[in-house]
């Protein structure tokens, strides 16, 4: 009787240890970052940015590709404050991270 215990624990231990581990895998939806310059955007994207005359704008741009659409991110700074600036090739400011997921 003591070993049929011993033997349900050890199963009952691999049980939820192989639980555990396929708790771990999922679906991979990272997105390839590509890195630009502010120079090299299209046209629209800069004319959105002439609403953020007054802030320091990075030199710096990534962008990822969301199904046919690019999404350019900038980095714009006033003072101590800075966010990202999330937009479309077309020109449209989709969003803005702050970093305070």
């Amino acid at each position: 009787m003591k070993s049929f215990k011993i033997i349900i624990m050890l199963f009952v231990f691999a049980l939820f240890s192989v639980q555990g581990s396929f708790a771990q895998e999922g679906k991979k939806t990272e997105k390839e970052v590509y890195k630009t310059t502010k120079e090299k955007t299209p046209k629209k994207v800069k004319e959105s940015l002439k609403d953020y005359s007054n802030y320091k704008i990075s030199n710096e741009v990534t962008y990822v590709k969301i199904k046919d659409l690019n999404v350019y991110r900038f980095k714009v700074e006033k003072g101590t404050w800075s966010h990202y600036l999330l937009i479309s090739e077309s020109g449209k400011i989709i969003g803005i991270e702050t970093g305070e997921h």
